[in-house]
């Protein structure tokens, strides 16, 4: 059976970037560039963290029905939820507008459906 996570790996490290292309931050001037599997650890370990600012994607804990720890946001956002639930009404669900789109966007992509944008 293919391991394909570890195929892509491979295919990441063979890949060979010159310095000239890249941003500054992603230089290996020992190497004169940098490989695609270097380029995405930099990115994944300095860039990812500070872009996953939703407090909906991050983790709570929750044991029998009480929340045991989590981010004051996420915990805050759960117990509105809960409210709703508590006095029967239909949850009002915090839509973020550029998540939608995003997801929007890459479904049409994915369906290749021929997208127009609005003027």
């Amino acid at each position: 059976m293919i391991d394909w996570k570890k195929a892509e790996q491979t295919v990441l490290e063979c890949i060979w970037v010159p310095n000239n292309i890249l941003p500054e931050r992603y230089h290996d001037n020992r190497e004169g560039g940098s490989t695609l599997e270097r380029v995405e650890r930099i990115y994944n370990k300095e860039v990812t963290p500070t872009v996953n600012t939703d407090p909906r994607n991050k983790s709570v804990v929750i044991s029998d029905g009480v929340i045991q720890h989590g981010s004051q946001e996420r915990i805050d956002i759960l117990n509105k939820y809960r409210n709703d639930v508590d006095k029967g009404r239909d949850i009002e669900y915090n839509v973020n507008e550029d998540k939608l789109y995003r997801l929007n966007q890459t479904f049409a992509s994915v369906m290749e459906l021929d997208v127009e944008e609005e003027e």
